[in-house]
């Protein structure tokens, strides 16, 4: 099921700067596209165009920074043992891996990690693994994508004398807990590098720490993949620093010297190609989940640590076989989702929870059901009376306080504006659908509840549709979250041809004309199309602008 989608035109044109036209040969319309992404002035534009690592903000901008890289770079020098305290989704995970990767020169053998389990443990730290941690000697602890609330376990840690480094971007509470440094983004107002993920705050603090060891820099430079990979896999927005730092780390990736991710990209069957952030949603992220979501996430992490090509590639195999059993259960979990919606009215925001329910599948199948119904959606997985849930939302929701605004029905619950987990008893589940159900209905206009936005950046003549623009829009990649592909439209052209092509006619392909130029285009996924789509008949096209890389063509 496709839903229709309500188009709101933006007309770029009218804000292009005309000194970026002028002195960077830009089109109006690529001059307009930086403009509305708050590229206004030459130096934003060379910056955004050609900016490298090198013009990264300095990371002691952020609070409590030169803190934390003088008490690590301490711990290094007096080899003392380190404890990375880690996350089970993709941007822990490289966090994790990024930190063990750039560190462990400095320090083998005394850098030790621990990923919490999804099933059974659950995000955050836990204070019986900080425990074992103390029992083992270690003297500093690290988190990477959590610990920006953890209050109880810091506690326990700075008990025990051992110090505790925070490094996270999740929302802070109003107190932060007593550690010997809390980097995050968010305690800084004003930081001028954005939303990083999980895996851009542990970037900061190793090139912070490269201030004091230079040599870190090298090798913390040769695992910008592993921060493109966590980047892109987070969804956080792909502006200001999180845009230069993906840009440049695709380029690593795609000559990857890390042996896991050059066999899950081989899996993937994208070796040795240009890698787009597309490539990491739908090929590397999903597989490096699988283990996560059905059983040890330590299995992706130890992937990405992995030095035998051999045994990498086996690795990767058994996250393939993950995934697909993955896959499985997802199916199981939207049919029942779909089953249920199908005899009642989602309302605002859909709310539901089931005992039959795989709690690591339940944040994937939340996302299928706001592409599908456009709302904000919740799903809980019920064992014994308690409830684990997942939450996804629509733009100018945000679920972190909308989560806020139930808490009194939560036993606890964290995340971003996209994005967020939560657990509920099972006896308040009722009660948080219908107070979360209230939150929805006064802060969404029914209007934009159903039918999503396709915000359209200008409408333009076929003619204009050229290889030089193509190229041109191409220089904005890579594209995201904040930084979306640009899309254009033409009304009123002519349906010359439809056909379908691919496996099972699945794409459809079109052939458009006003007259005077005619183009080419594919539908991806919209060969069922075909057929009401009469030839000869006159459309509005919406759609995005390639170079077509065998016959540079449009």
């Amino acid at each position: 099921m496709r839903l229709k989608r309500r188009w709101v035109i933006k007309n770029s044109v009218r804000e292009a700067p005309a000194e970026l036209i002028e002195k960077l040969s830009l089109s109006p319309l690529t001059a307009g596209l930086l403009a509305q992404r708050g590229i206004k002035t030459l130096a934003e534009a060379k910056l955004f165009l050609h900016g490298t690592v090198e013009d990264l903000s300095s990371p002691f901008l952020l609070k409590t920074m030169e803190e934390a890289v003088e008490r690590l770079a301490a711990a290094l020098r007096r080899k003392e043992k380190i404890l990375i305290y880690g996350d089970y989704d993709v941007d822990g995970l490289t966090a994790t891996a990024l930190l063990l990767r750039t560190l462990r020169p400095w320090n083998n053998g005394n850098i030790l990690y621990y990923i919490p389990k999804r099933l059974g443990e659950g995000y955050g730290l836990h204070q019986e693994n900080l425990a074992k941690a103390v029992k083992h000697g270690c003297r500093l602890v690290v988190t990477v994508d959590c610990g920006v609330t953890a209050h109880q376990e810091a506690e326990f840690l700075r008990s025990k004398g051992v110090d505790l480094l925070v490094t996270d971007h999740h929302e802070p509470g109003e107190v932060l807990p007593e550690a010997a440094a809390v980097v995050n983004p968010k305690t800084t107002p004003g930081y001028p590098g954005g939303e990083l993920a999980g895996v851009g705050v542990a970037f900061k603090l190793l090139q912070g720490l490269a201030e004091i060891i230079p040599e870190v820099r090298e090798v913390l430079w040769k695992n910008l993949d592993l921060v493109a990979v966590g980047t892109v896999a987070d969804i956080v927005p792909l502006v200001g620093e999180n845009r230069l730092l993906v840009k440049e780390g695709l380029k690593v990736l795609g000559k990857t010297e890390n042996p896991g991710l050059s066999a899950l990209l081989d899996l993937s069957g994208w070796a040795g190609r240009e890698i787009t952030p597309g490539m990491i949603s739908f090929g590397l992220a999903p597989r490096l989940n699988a283990c996560g979501r059905l059983g040890d996430p330590a299995k992706g992490l130890q992937l990405l640590l992995e030095t035998d090509r051999n045994r990498a590639r086996k690795s990767a195999a058994e996250l393939e076989e993950l995934n697909r059993k993955r896959q499985q259960i997802e199916e199981k979990v939207l049919k029942e989702a779909e089953e249920i919606l199908s005899r009642e009215e989602p309302g605002q925001a859909i709310v539901l929870g089931s005992e039959n329910w795989h709690p690591g599948v339940i944040g994937i199948v939340a996302s299928r059901l706001v592409e599908r119904y456009y709302r904000p959606v919740v799903l809980v997985a019920l064992e014994k009376g308690k409830g684990k849930g997942s939450a996804r939302s629509i733009p100018g929701f945000h679920l972190y306080r909308a989560l806020a605004a139930c808490a009194p029905l939560l036993e606890k619950f964290g995340g971003h504006e996209m994005a967020a987990g939560l657990e509920v008893a099972g006896e308040k589940l009722t009660a948080f659908k219908e107070s979360f159900a209230e939150v929805a209905s006064s802060w969404l206009d029914p209007e934009e509840i159903g039918t999503p936005v396709l915000e359209i950046d200008e409408v333009t003549a076929l003619e204009d549709l050229t290889v030089e623009l193509a190229r041109e829009m191409a220089a904005l990649a890579p594209f995201g979250p904040g930084n979306p592909e640009p899309v254009l439209a033409c009304q009123g052209v002519k349906l010359l041809s439809a056909g379908t092509v691919g496996k099972d006619g699945r794409h459809l392909s079109v052939k458009i004309g006003n007259g005077v130029v005619s183009r080419r285009g594919i539908g991806f996924n919209f060969g069922s199309w075909q057929e009401q789509l009469p030839v000869g008949e006159e459309f509005d096209f919406a759609f995005k602008l390639e170079e077509d890389d065998w016959n540079h063509h449009v």
